[in-house]
């Protein structure tokens, strides 16, 4: 018996508006945009679950090592994406990070996706809702705080440690008050990476505060070190113990503060100058927004714009600021190619010159 084999005809169907109608959006940049959007989210899967750490330390990659404990269905097509992305790679049957999958998986580059997936992603997932008054932010929406201290933390030490230390050790700086402390993670690494110093945070977040002092004990530094609960903008609530501090520092907090204006501001500054007669230095570290596109510059406006907090300056706006309250500004610390991008303001009480 002859076999014929058998093939359907192809018809091919094509218009002038179908065909405008597609390329306005393979010309809009929105396929990579979902493309890049879905990568965001992979490569979070990737540090949620084990499979980042398994394939930072074997020693066997294979799929069945990488998978114990995956979802079997949905497991090999997520790796099999990511070898598509190129994001992966296989040697034989063991699956490696690309040098692409190295760098989106650095400890700052998690952190810095982090921010915006983990941190706001509630919040800009609803950015209607927000437009038209659905809902609203801090009653139906909030940034998640835990999240968005934890990624801050990774940044801060890695970028902006170094940059706390040297400005306190060229004040002669012996103990730090961590005005709006979060969990912690600065001022314990100041310590540790210093073995003279000794300071107090203060955060108005309570589950925060126990967070900070676990960490303080886990670390060692519990006898140098510890966290009390009170409201940064409210020196005259602050617990006596924060007062024996001879350098403060604020580290992107004040700037939200401007949503009660610049007067309050600028009231602020002078109670603290007020209160703390013995201050060597106040360093006030702030983000910088330049609106200039780069550096997802655009992204940090835009998460401040949605969740209400006073809009981060830029520093020409801050001096403006500092001149008009009884403190100094001595020198401004700032650090390229660091995010986020930050300047860290030395001030003084009285008009003391560098």
């Amino acid at each position: 018996m002859t076999s014929t084999q058998y093939r359907p005809e192809i018809v091919e169907l094509d218009d002038a508006q179908q065909r405008r109608e597609w390329q306005a959006f393979t010309l809009s940049d929105l396929p990579e945009m979902i493309s890049s959007m879905h990568a965001c989210h992979a490569v979070r899967a990737l540090a949620d679950t084990p499979l980042l750490e398994r394939l930072r330390t074997g020693p066997q990659r294979t799929r069945q090592v990488l998978l114990a404990g995956i979802d079997p269905e949905i497991g090999p097509g997520f790796l099999r994406y990511l070898v598509r992305r190129g994001i992966l790679e296989t040697r034989g049957a063991e699956y490696f990070l690309t040098r692409l999958g190295e760098f989106l998986t650095t400890d700052v580059s998690l952190a810095r996706l982090g921010v915006y997936v983990d941190a706001y992603g509630a919040v800009t997932s609803r950015i209607g809702d927000l437009l038209t008054g659905t809902a609203v932010y801090g009653k139906d929406v909030v940034r998640d705080g835990g999240k968005l201290g934890a990624h801050c933390d990774t940044l801060f030490s890695v970028f902006h440690t170094p940059t706390l230390l040297r400005a306190m050790r060229g004040r002669e700086v012996t103990r730090i008050l961590d005005i709006g402390c979060g969990g912690g993670q600065l001022l314990v690494d100041a310590c540790l990476r210093d073995p003279t110093l000794s300071g107090i945070g203060l955060d108005i977040d309570a589950d925060a505060v126990d967070v900070a002092n676990e960490h303080a004990r886990r670390s060692g530094v519990a006898d140098r070190v510890r966290f009390v609960v009170g409201d940064a903008f409210a020196p005259g609530t602050w617990p006596q113990e924060c007062f024996a501090a001879d350098g403060l520092c604020m580290m992107s907090a004040l700037h939200e503060h401007f949503r009660n204006g610049e007067q309050a501001v600028v009231d602020l500054l002078d109670d603290i100058s007020t209160k703390f007669p013995q201050l060597k230095i106040l360093l006030v570290g702030e983000p910088e927004i330049r609106y200039d596109g780069r550096e997802n510059d655009d992204d940090f406006f835009l998460i401040h714009v949605l969740t209400g907090q006073g809009l981060p300056r830029d520093r020409s706006a801050w001096f403006d600021v500092f001149e008009k309250s009884t403190l100094t500004c001595r020198r401004m610390y700032t650090r390229p190619s660091a995010g986020p991008r930050m300047c860290f303001y030395d001030l003084v009480a009285g008009a003391e010159q560098p």
